[in-house]
């Protein structure tokens, strides 16, 4: 149970969400500062207006108590009790019970399903899905939205549809998104002022990045780029993925039974490749020993950085910060348009007594109006909220918003040994090549065989 929860950030004073991503642990340790929780949105984004997007079962078919788990603590629980307040009146003969355990959730979780008392809807990160499918705690939920059960269809044309598809596993749908975040590239326009280099456009390639870190990189001074990371370590396998796939590559097959022929195909290692350069090689960006020694200071904040490449979690913070001239771009394009997603959705318990009930709640914070209170903090995947919200318009999240289309499904939905068989060496193996050097084929090879060896145990 130590690697229960992969979840990216903690709740911190400022945040609202927790959005899943990152290494594991059945108590989320604290995020990076370079990378935080998603936060509220600034006040120059208005809160999301009233967007209809699907019909409700009638209220007087539904009654009883359903409960809901989640992890979030303090001020992550506002969108919570407000969407609690909006379904109760539209529900009155429904009790919502809110089960916040911001400690040991994982735990507690995995004790409730063993004795069957797991709460009817609860919070799951991502890198827990394939596990928790394979245990046959999800409720399919393919019935409900065709109306087969729970009275009414939903029309998923109301979601982005790359995202929504993130809560599928096999092709069954278990999970609606509560919040996600695909990679994106910010930008310190006063450096590339100073600089003479050309913003960032949606039409940049990933040679344009490179010339432009090369020429905004000061050695001693400051970095072209920051690299994504996981606590100061850009070994970051989500955040490495996207280049991955716009160069055709992948890490593991679709079905999550081999690695050789992807992790070590010419096109993956060729990404893994040009990514490692720019530390190794071309030094525009700073490595871990580096990162370190400014003692989690906010590169990017700072100055330290003209270029950051991570998620959307400190994009309303640099917002506020009015001594900041900065812009955001969706990442370069490779042979393809692609991106990665951290994630985290709900999901209904298969031995649910209440599951009608259950599941006009979970549509109710999924795709209709509850789902308005958590897109105030977090980006959402219903289509007609962020156009309510001008995100989609909006200068900063129209790049952020604009790739939620192109992100591709998580390798960790796979296998439940994803992480042990697959991420884990992988990283070793990348920080191995950090501080050692060596081939990087040589490297990813045996991964690569070792993961098809470990994948292959009972």
């Amino acid at each position: 149970m130590k690697k229960l929860f992969l979840v990216f950030s903690v709740v911190l004073i400022a945040s609202m969400v927790f959005t899943a991503c990152g290494p594991a642990a059945t108590t989320p340790p604290a995020p990076p500062a370079t990378q935080p929780p998603a936060t509220q949105p600034p006040a120059t984004q208005p809160p999301a207006t009233e967007a209809p997007t699907a019909t409700q079962p009638p209220a007087a078919k539904l009654s009883g108590t359903v409960r809901i788990g989640s992890w979030d603590s303090a001020d992550a629980l506002t969108p919570f009790n407000d969407a609690i307040t909006s379904f109760e009146a539209a529900y009155p003969n429904v009790k919502i019970q809110l089960e916040d355990v911001p400690q040991n959730y994982g735990d507690k979780l995995l004790a409730e399903f063993a004795s069957g008392t797991a709460p009817d809807v609860f919070q799951v990160g991502d890198g827990d899905v394939a596990r928790f499918a394979a245990q046959g705690v999800f409720e399919p939920l393919d019935p409900y939205i065709s109306g087969q059960k729970g009275n009414d269809p939903l029309d998923t044309s109301v979601f982005i549809q790359a995202v929504a598809d993130i809560g599928k596993v096999g092709g069954t749908t278990y999970l609606l998104t509560k919040d996600s975040s695909p990679l994106v590239l910010y930008y310190n326009k006063k450096m590339f002022d100073a600089a003479g280099v050309a913003y960032p456009t949606d039409k940049w390639t990933w040679a344009d990045l490179l010339s432009a870190a090369q020429k905004l990189n000061k050695p001693g001074t400051q970095w072209g780029i920051q690299l994504p990371d996981g606590w100061g370590d850009p070994t970051w396998v989500r955040g490495i993925l996207p280049v991955i796939y716009q160069n055709g590559g992948d890490i593991i097959s679709a079905d999550g039974k081999k690695v050789t022929g992807y992790l070590d195909s010419d096109a993956t290692i060729q990404a893994l490749q040009w990514y490692a350069d720019l530390i190794t090689k071309y030094k525009v960006a700073p490595s871990k020993a580096d990162v370190a020694a400014l003692n989690g200071a906010d590169l990017f904040q700072t100055g330290k950085v003209a270029m950051l490449w991570t998620g959307v979690w400190p994009l309303s913070g640099y917002i506020k910060d009015t001594t900041m001239s900065f812009g955001t771009a969706p990442l370069p394009q490779g042979k393809v348009r692609a991106n990665s997603i951290c994630w985290a959705g709900f999901a209904l318990y298969s031995k649910g007594q209440n599951k009608d009930a259950a599941w006009a709640f979970l549509r109710w914070i999924g795709a209709d109006k509850g789902a308005e209170a958590f897109a105030n903090y977090a980006l959402t995947d219903v289509k007609a909220i962020a156009d309510s919200q001008g995100k989609t318009t909006d200068p900063y999240y129209a790049s952020v918003m604009s790739d939620l289309g192109v992100v591709h499904p998580l390798p960790d939905f796979t296998t439940m040994k994803f992480n042990d068989c697959v991420n884990t060496p992988l990283t070793k193996a990348l920080d191995t090549y950090f501080t050692s050097g060596g081939d990087m084929k040589t490297l990813m090879s045996k991964v690569a065989s070792d993961g098809d060896t470990c994948l292959a145990q009972p």
